[in-house]
């Protein structure tokens, strides 16, 4: 098993394991994805048009559709996601890390990446090849490559797809032939829910690929041609219904045509949306607009006595934790998401409290307290205490004071074994005395007896 499945099944593991501990992240609500500000953040030349976006770990994936014959080869592109590549080398972000084109990939107009299987599934929409009707393409993240071939359904095509990872399961919007209907697949892509048809709902008369976020989905509706600009369909799971359909403003300069095509999730509610755009040059160009969508992110505290609380927020405010001591303490412990922040600042900086500045993700706090005064100290020093650079000269104090001690003891224990040493000394002496006295006295009265 390689190096990057490993990491990818632990953090899954990870996942696993915490995720019914603490509170997650979510969109604030239907309003929230109006007004949104969308900006550019790249661009390329491209020969034909970008139909779909995904995002990996390392790369942001797309499909140029060259022709819809089956004999051309559709250009597959991979974007840096970060600024540095995945072997950790700095790379200029969203730039171009590489490409294939050896497949058709039909259509392809959409895309899903899940992280645990690592593949890429592939909307294909149309099926020039008879037997690609209802079918997913599967994709090599790393090689680019066609890796097999899914069937979904004999009566329609797949237009949109994305994973949904809290659920483990796919969700898929069917062509004109399915009624543009939203459907619900397993981790083995058979349908365990159908959430209605969509044909009249919202802007345009067609529909691009989608992107699943918590209970909303998402996605762009064509519009091309109409003369009504740009619009974001959001639509509801759990009630089944278009709950908002804003219009949008990328801010067009020197544009001429442009159409919306997919986006892609790269952290909890930012995203990247791949815009295909005709300048007033005449050059045809793909533009990723990143786009953040309002968002409630959660602070969990426990505080010394154990007691848990959660404080929700909106991505990018500050709060105030409170880490003041009681009468007598100190603090001790403060841990934020693993980290003890006494390793790397005085205590006395979070004497009136603790400021979260730009939260940007879900926090969990632990805060510890321990009796305050020089004599406690030592029964509250931890490994992490022990780190900075003040506690290590009082600890080297304390040590050096209980060394001093130590000697003061040996050197009165010595005195004392002496002292004791002295009295043993003058106490044989006086039996010796005693002794000596008393044979004394037996010889002398032996000598009166014999004079008799």
């Amino acid at each position: 098993m390689g190096e990057k499945m490993i990491i990818r099944l632990f953090g899954f593991l990870c996942l696993f394991m915490f995720a019914g501990s603490v509170s997650h992240a979510e969109v604030t609500g239907d309003d929230a994805f109006t007004a949104l500000n969308w900006e550019l953040v790249y661009d390329d030349e491209v020969t034909g048009v970008v139909q779909s976006i995904c995002a990996t770990e390392d790369y942001i994936i797309t499909i140029e559709n060259i022709s819809d014959s089956p004999t051309d080869s559709d250009i597959v592109s991979a974007y840096y996601r970060n600024n540095v590549d995945e072997d950790g080398n700095p790379v200029q972000q969203y730039g171009l890390a590489k490409r294939a084109a050896d497949t058709c990939w039909e259509h392809g107009n959409g895309m899903a990446y899940n992280p645990n299987t690592h593949e890429i599934y592939v909307a294909l929409y149309t099926n020039s090849i008879p037997e690609n009707r209802g079918c997913l393409y599967v994709m090599d993240p790393d090689t680019l490559a066609y890796k097999r071939t899914i069937k979904v359904s004999d009566d329609y095509n797949l237009l949109g797809i994305d994973y949904k990872e809290d659920t483990n399961q796919y969700v898929i919007q069917t062509n004109v032939d399915g009624g543009y209907s939203f459907k619900i697949l397993d981790e083995n892509f058979q349908v365990v829910e159908d959430l209605g048809e969509y044909a009249s709902a919202g802007m345009g008369n067609n529909f691009q690929d989608l992107a699943v976020e918590g209970d909303y989905i998402l996605n762009f509706p064509l519009t091309l041609g109409m003369g009504i600009g740009d619009y974001l369909h959001v639509y509801s799971i759990s009630r089944r219904a278009l709950v908002a359909a804003p219009q949008i403003d990328f801010r067009f300069e020197n544009v001429t045509a442009d159409e919306p095509e997919s986006l892609c999730e790269i952290e909890p509610g930012v995203y990247l949306s791949a815009i295909n755009v005709v300048e007033a040059d005449g050059a045809k160009k793909i533009r990723f607009y990143k786009v953040e969508i309002p968002y409630y992110l959660y602070v969990n505290i426990t505080d010394a006595a154990g007691e848990k609380t959660t404080q929700r927020v909106l991505r990018g405010e500050d709060l105030m934790v409170d880490t003041r001591a009681g009468e007598g303490y100190q603090l001790s412990s403060l841990m934020v998401n693993g980290r003890n922040l006494l390793e790397f600042s005085d205590r006395e900086e979070f004497e009136n409290g603790y400021l979260l500045q730009n939260i940007r993700e879900d926090k969990n706090i632990e805060i510890s307290f321990g009796k305050a005064g020089f004599f406690a100290f030592p029964l509250e020093i931890s490994k992490d205490i022990l780190s900075s650079e003040k506690s290590v000269f009082i600890v080297s104090l304390v040590i050096g004071i209980v060394c001093a001690g130590s000697i003061v003891i040996v050197i009165y224990m010595y005195y004392l074994h002496v002292k004791m040493e002295r009295k043993r000394k003058a106490l044989r002496a006086r039996r010796k005395r005693q002794q000596y006295a008393s044979n004394v006295r037996v010889v002398a009265v032996s000598l009166t007896g014999a004079g008799k």
